[in-house]
């Protein structure tokens, strides 16, 4: 860390948590350019926590207090873990090492295998688009973690001592199943029979496919999958004008012309860029 009037800092086990929320809109936009694999980073898959929840058709008001003593609680156990001494509940500090760590006990091993032998050959048996498939499998590491988080909380909560329970584990293979569902919903934004249509286009321009001025015609002509009509070449191509991918052009003179689209160049790169 480099700051004014301090110097560098060097920080030796840095760890960056965020919380917040972000308006579908917004995500979609960004799913859009992921799924193309124009800004496919990889950064979106490390949001393992994700929830996207049903949409309130009612609006009721809601004016009650916090309730205190789960806020106690929850404080109490954070404060705990942040000043907790591991090593005395249990965890293993090997010779030389700074970081203490627990291991599962013999049940929750047995459950960790069961689980993680399902959990890859789900893996190889389904055809996900490939970016769910790198969102799922940073779960390898997910389940585990979270059987951690579990543990920890129990110790501190002063219900639990020594290894990693096999309830812990249970718990964590539960939240896994949910939040892989809540995923799989996030990802379906931008895997929408539209929206495939348009990163099916979006892969032929990067690929040179296209002319640098054509019309929906001329892509429906072509035979692509998910671009099988020109109603759905023209929403494929709408939805590339709204992200900057194209510009259209409206025709002049006879009312039989079709809208054309320009590439945008800044689009199109050159092998060494």
């Amino acid at each position: 860390m480099d700051r004014i009037g301090r110097g560098t800092i060097h920080t030796k086990n840095l760890c960056i948590s965020l919380l917040g929320s972000t308006q579908p809109t917004k995500l979609l936009s960004y799913l859009h350019k992921t799924l193309t694999g124009i800004e496919n980073d990889g950064l979106f898959q490390r949001f393992q926590l994700l929830v996207y929840p049903d949409e309130i058709k009612a609006w009721k008001l809601i004016d009650r207090k916090p309730h205190e003593e789960a806020q106690r609680k929850a404080s109490q156990i954070m404060k705990q873990l942040a000043t907790m001494n591991f090593t005395h509940h249990g965890a293993h500090l090997d010779e030389n090492a700074e970081i203490p760590y627990f291991q599962f006990n013999d049940q929750a091993q047995e459950v960790f295998y069961e689980w993680l032998t399902e959990f890859e050959d789900k893996l190889r048996e389904t055809q996900d688009e490939s970016i769910v498939t790198e969102h799922l499998t940073k779960y390898r590491k997910l389940m585990p973690a979270l059987a951690l988080i579990f543990h920890l909380i129990e110790i501190a909560h002063g219900k639990s001592q020594g290894p990693i329970t096999r309830d812990a584990v249970m718990k964590a293979a539960g939240w896994c199943d949910y939040l892989e569902m809540h995923a799989r919903r996030i990802y379906e934004l931008g895997l929408s029979p539209t929206y495939q249509a348009a990163r099916a286009l979006a892969k032929k321009i990067l690929k040179g496919e296209t002319k640098d001025q054509f019309t929906a015609r001329d892509v429906y002509r072509k035979h692509w999958a998910f671009l099988g009509t020109t109603e759905i070449a023209e929403t494929a191509c709408d939805i590339l004008v709204q992200y900057g991918w194209l510009r259209e052009e409206f025709p002049t003179g006879s009312r039989k012309t079709k809208s054309s689209y320009l590439i945008n160049p800044g689009i199109i790169r050159t092998p060494h860029e």
